[in-house]
């Protein structure tokens, strides 16, 4: 009896330390880095756009006030009005119906010359135009509307200072609770991974930026702490059989 009842203790203490350890309904991961590694992490599982097979304009500079030719802007991947993919826009744009209010797309750029090195894969980044124009490196803003909800979002920051990330919900509002928004500048990635799938939009800004590799999925990354925090409870309950075996054997009681 008194084995039972340890045994019970023990299983119920596991249990509170693994509960313990899962995420609040609000909780979200926020990463700013400069390490590759963490970026590899973070984009495990998850889409990457990076740009590289659109037509882009070739750029030496961010002066403010460049035209973007309609063969150099994007908006998105989806197809005969089959939402399948993001949808880009530099403001404008219905959240409900980018097909039929589209708003004003995004720029594709290759830099070159001396900025040559402000990409991260191979030579594309995305930047915004300024809404209703086709002149680019303004102070303009980036919106992501998203065919259903995702739970990670994420870029490398190629050009720009204080970059700001803003999820939004599936109303076009922004979310309200958990870490809800991230800040970064040339550089560094920046994103966000929520404990649910709940983003279905996003709005970055402000100013004249360019970004790479923007990341999304709709499954969270586990969280490393919770996995090994698990594995160690598991090994305390197998370590603990065994001093119940040992004694057993022994002819003590538990």
């Amino acid at each position: 009896m008194l084995q039972s009842v340890r045994a019970l203790s023990f299983a119920s203490g596991l249990a509170v330390c693994v509960m313990a350890m899962q995420p609040t309904e609000s909780s979200a991961l926020t990463l700013i880095t400069s390490n590759a590694s963490e970026v590899a992490q973070f984009q495990t599982g998850a889409i990457v756009e990076n740009f590289d097979d659109h037509s882009a304009l070739t750029i030496k500079s961010y002066n403010d006030g460049q035209t973007v030719p309609a063969g150099n802007q994007f908006s998105s991947r989806s197809v005969n009005g089959v939402f399948t993919d993001p949808f880009f826009n530099s403001g404008g744009a219905s959240f409900n119906d980018p097909f039929g209010n589209p708003g004003t797309k995004i720029g594709i750029f290759n830099p070159d010359d001396r900025i040559s090195g402000e990409v991260v894969s191979q030579n594309n980044v995305a930047g915004p135009l300024t809404v209703n124009t086709d002149v680019a490196f303004t102070n303009g803003f980036m919106e992501v509307i998203f065919p259903a909800d995702v739970s990670r979002v994420g870029f490398w920051v190629t050009h720009g200072s204080d970059i700001k990330l803003i999820l939004k919900d599936s109303n076009n509002s922004n979310l309200a609770t958990g870490d809800v928004s991230v800040t970064g500048s040339t550089g560094q990635f920046i994103g966000i991974q929520r404990d649910t799938a709940d983003v279905r939009g996003v709005t970055i800004g402000f100013g004249a930026f360019t970004l790479d590799d923007f990341t999304y999925g709709g499954t969270p990354i586990p969280e490393p702490s919770s996995s090994l925090l698990i594995a160690m409870g598991l090994a305390a309950l197998v370590g603990w059989r065994r001093v119940r075996n040992v004694r057993r054997r022994h002819g003590a009681s538990l």
